[in-house]
């Protein structure tokens, strides 16, 4: 860290979010220059702060007409209004470059989809701390720290060569237990039900009430979980 690199960056607040929400990983306050710009322990919890800002407005803010905001310039003009003496047009230009085939009004992002978020938080990056060091699309990060802060964030994707878009799946939603080990229980489950219809008495009966403990679990977490989210937990 030195003092030529901006400050989002000195204090790992690419997003140049501010004091006074209670983001998880924020560095002790004293510690910092006093002004109105929060600072994190480490860079990717920054990074998570954007991505569940931007989750938010999409989920509980409304546009300046009362309408979702599901477009770029929608969401730059609640992130750096032009009260604020912010361009928004360009702004909101500069970031739909980095989503492919979707302009500044198109009311087509989906904060949910991890291609969507991540280009916008890239976009962020990149027009509230100029162009970095580094030659990718983020400017100032290598891609798994915007990785690891998306993760952080919940945004959790399987690996793919499709290139069709997948929504992502909140990891917190699920209470702990991985999508993957769902995916897991669930056939296990089905297949031991068929097999219990041959043969009652024979072990898979076990197996049949033990993974569907399991999935009970699970959904009852998740639904808790999701309870949280819609209460505004940070």
């Amino acid at each position: 860290m030195t003092k030529q690199q901006p400050k989002g960056i000195r204090r790992n607040n690419p997003g140049n979010l501010e004091w006074g929400s209670p983001w998880q990983g924020l560095a002790d306050k004293a510690d910092w220059p006093a002004d109105r710009f929060a600072a994190f322990i480490d860079p990717a919890y920054g990074i998570r702060a954007i991505a569940m800002t931007l989750i938010t407005y999409q989920d509980k803010r409304k546009a300046k007409d009362g309408s979702k905001i599901d477009s770029i310039r929608e969401v730059i003009e609640r992130w750096a209004p032009s009260s604020d003496n912010n361009n928004v047009p360009a702004y909101a230009k500069s970031v739909a470059a980095l989503l492919d085939g979707v302009g500044p009004d198109d009311e087509v992002v989906d904060m949910h989809n991890p291609v969507h978020l991540r280009a916008l938080v890239e976009g962020i990056i990149r027009h509230e701390n100029g162009r970095g060091p580094l030659k990718t699309a983020n400017s100032w990060y290598p891609d798994d720290v915007i990785t690891e802060g998306l993760r952080r964030a919940g945004v959790v994707t399987k690996p793919s060569t499709s290139t069709t878009v997948t929504k992502a799946v909140p990891a917190a939603a699920l209470g702990g237990v991985a999508v993957e080990q769902l995916a897991q229980v669930i056939p296990s489950v089905l297949s031991a039900m068929d097999e219990a219809k041959v043969d009652l008495s024979s072990g898979n009966v076990i197996q049949m009430v033990m993974g569907g403990a399991m999935l009970a679990l699970a959904l009852t977490l998740a639904y808790n979980q999701y309870r949280q989210h819609r209460a505004g937990v940070a």
